[in-house]
């Protein structure tokens, strides 16, 4: 439907995004009549309020802001320049690797244009509420590391509540962008404001989806200026993302920060994979019942689909996934006991079923209770059930946290060691979102190496693999050989080890000492 002008701010937006409005208030005894009602948008009409019908402009106080007491890295300082160069005139794409600090570019390029009188609101949209929470802990005075922002998010605000004082903007999921376009386009059009919209992971939002569709409605028009950043900046289905520029499917970032330059600096720790290869077993539809090792070649696509399945769903004597497990559990000790007290493992799973599984199996034969375990059986990246886990596991001691879809992405826990990968996910968008949750730096640990546990399947060696050469630093692969009733073998450049099999220290060239 064509739009309209509306009385108080001077906006063009559609009929059906109108909300209608008491002239006199009817709090004040204004009658319900067409004399006295009017059209406006909704963040009009939340400003307005009882007030005296006027436009109502909030001005963001720039004393509320401060800036980051630690100096930036070198890669950080001149991704700041591009940005800071070009924002404004068109969207800005930073590519930065995982766990590399894309928080701490995006909280510093709001803090300056808020300083220099650019903008006055910013808007960050992000996956789950989970990444929400690590956007506002960054942004608060306790982290020294990045700019202090008062910044809200859905624990203390509803998207439907103007933004007020003394709030500099919000931290908001794609999800309730989706829901709810039309508000997020009032509130960065509100007058007075010129408004900062920063995409984290801008991945998700394909122009194609309803993700991209919501983001475009609301800030195409509406936003002073937009900086998206991802370390994937890619789409399992190449298609489009919003505000990117792109050339066959692939984006062209105004900035790049890749692994290997992040290793070589110290930004990013280095990793190793660890392959368990074994036995599957599993029951085809005329019955028959097939045992397959991973170092069976002769098999095909739909018997490697179901090696694979059963290697990270059963969890047995001489199982694939309980070996991983296990191996993961005893270098967890193995670095505790060194001294590392809170190192901690993430186990990836399929769905909150089989994460309940695997939780029931680690607390059986490994831990003795119960692991912490965040997923959402509503499907719903809003839902704070999950969130809530991730806050509980962040702020504990506690050595495993189970999920689903909640830490492969944007999640900042230091203290992760190794990921157990027994998840179906086996795009390249995915693998390097879940890689990256362990190689983030942790400073207070001489020991800073992190660990990728997966099965031998074919798909996700050629993805490892990927990895490896894009960052030639990294240390070779070590495989685990499980059978069942069989004492734990490891192979490393053609020589077997009995366990343990991780290093106790680190030296300068980058690869371990075996023990």
């Amino acid at each position: 439907m064509q739009g309209c002008v509306y009385k108080l701010c001077g906006r063009a937006i559609p009929f059906d995004l109108m909300v209608g409005d008491h002239i006199v208030p009817w709090s004040r005894e204004g009658p319900t009549t067409l004399e006295n009602l009017q059209a406006l948008c909704g963040s009009c009409n939340l400003r307005k309020g009882s007030d005296p019908q006027k436009a109502v402009e909030v001005h963001f106080d720039v004393d509320q802001i401060a800036p980051s007491k630690d100096a930036m890295c070198k890669w950080q300082t001149a991704a700041m320049s591009v940005v800071l160069r070009v924002i404004g005139n068109e969207p800005v794409l930073v590519e930065a690797c995982p766990g590399s600090g894309k928080t701490r570019i995006g909280l510093e390029v709001a803090y300056e244009l808020v300083k220099k009188g650019d903008v006055s609101r910013v808007v960050i949209v992000v996956p789950s509420l989970a990444i929400a929470d690590g956007w506002q802990r960054a942004a608060s005075a306790g982290s020294t590391d990045t700019p202090t922002l008062p910044l809200r998010t859905r624990r203390d605000w509803r998207p439907v509540d103007p933004i007020g004082n003394p709030w500099l903007g919000a931290i908001i999921t794609y999800q309730s962008l989706f829901r709810f376009p039309e508000m997020f386009l009032a509130h960065a059009t509100d007058p007075g404001h010129r408004t900062l919209v920063i995409f984290d992971d801008v991945h998700h939002a394909g122009t194609d989806g309803a993700w991209g569709a919501s983001a475009q409605g609301a800030f195409a028009n509406g936003a002073w200026g937009i900086l998206s950043m991802s370390g994937t900046p890619f789409r399992t289905d190449r298609t489009p993302i919003i505000f990117v520029h792109s050339e066959g499917g692939s984006a062209r970032p105004h900035f790049r920060y890749g692994y290997d330059k992040a290793i070589e600096e110290g930004v990013c720790r280095p990793i190793q994979f660890v392959e368990a290869r074994g036995q599957t077993t599993f029951r085809t539809e005329d019955g028959v019942v097939h045992s397959v090792s991973f170092d069976d070649t002769e098999v095909t696509q739909v018997g490697e689909r179901r090696r694979f399945r059963a290697a990270i769903e059963w969890m047995g004597d001489g199982s694939v996934a309980g070996k991983l497990l296990e191996d993961a559990n005893q270098y967890l000790l193995a670095l505790r006991k060194q001294g590392d007290r809170d190192a901690g493992r993430l186990v990836v799973c399929i769905d909150c079923d089989h994460a309940d599984e695997v939780a029931s199996y680690m607390a059986q034969n490994l831990l003795g209770r119960r692991p912490i375990v965040a997923c959402s059986r509503l499907h719903d990246p809003d839902d704070p059930e999950p969130a809530n886990a991730l806050r509980l596991f962040r702020a504990s001691h506690e050595p495993w946290i189970v999920e689903v879809n909640m830490v492969s992405e944007g999640v900042d826990i230091p203290r992760l060691r190794a990921v157990v990968y027994l998840t179906n996910r086996l795009t390249l968008l995915s693998f390097r979102q879940i890689v990256g949750r362990v190689v983030r730096t942790d400073r207070t640990n001489a020991y800073d190496h992190g660990c990728v546990y997966l099965p031998a399947d074919p798909t996700l060696l050629e993805m490892a693999r990927s990895v490896t050469e894009e960052a030639r630093l990294l240390p070779r692969p070590v495989v685990i050989i499980a059978a069942a009733r069989a004492k734990l073998r490891l192979s490393c450049d053609g020589r077997d080890w009995s366990y343990s099999i991780f290093a106790t220290a680190m030296p300068s060239g980058g690869r371990p000492v075996w023990a």
